[in-house]
């Protein structure tokens, strides 16, 4: 599932570098994107382990990230860190997402093997057997998940 956290190569090597901090705090990572060249901006989006987020927690998360980034060098150039909570159209990036969700509305995005998109949008049933189960016009969608491009709520 860490492809649908961090999709990029720098945004992977962002996700392993972080990591540890998250292990060590009451937050969970739910998707990072990295973006911009004059303005290059880090984008964190982040859920509390036990209760709804705050804008407290989004700052407190900001100044940890930060001070690990500027402490250890990791980004060498000027940067803008961007933490929040993933909000009423949230990514679905991990497996417990899928389970928290049943029920909502979602779009799920599929890359097959020809390099097309296939695009979903319908009531998230769970995941059986490694696959996601949207409904769909009555139909049931059986979706790999190491198929998912992209999965996000509707709101």
């Amino acid at each position: 599932m860490e492809n649908l956290i961090a999709r990029s190569h720098e945004e992977k090597s962002l996700y392993k570098y972080i990591l540890p901090i998250f292990q060590k705090i009451p937050f969970e990572l739910v998707r990072i994107k990295i973006f911009g060249n004059s303005n290059y901006t880090l984008q964190i989006m982040v859920d509390h382990m036990n209760r709804s987020l705050t804008i407290d927690d989004c700052a407190t998360v900001s100044r940890i990230v930060s001070d690990e980034l500027d402490k250890q060098g990791f980004v060498q150039k000027e940067y803008r860190l961007e933490v929040s909570s993933p909000g009423l159209n949230r990514p679905l990036t991990r497996l417990k997402d899928f389970d928290s969700w049943k029920g909502h509305k979602v779009i799920i995005k599929e890359k097959s093997t020809n390099l097309q998109m296939s695009k979903f949008e319908g009531i998230l049933v769970g995941v059986i057997n490694s696959e996601l189960h949207v409904v769909q016009n009555d139909q049931i969608h059986q979706i790999k998940i190491c198929n998912i491009d992209e999965a996000k709520l509707v709101a």
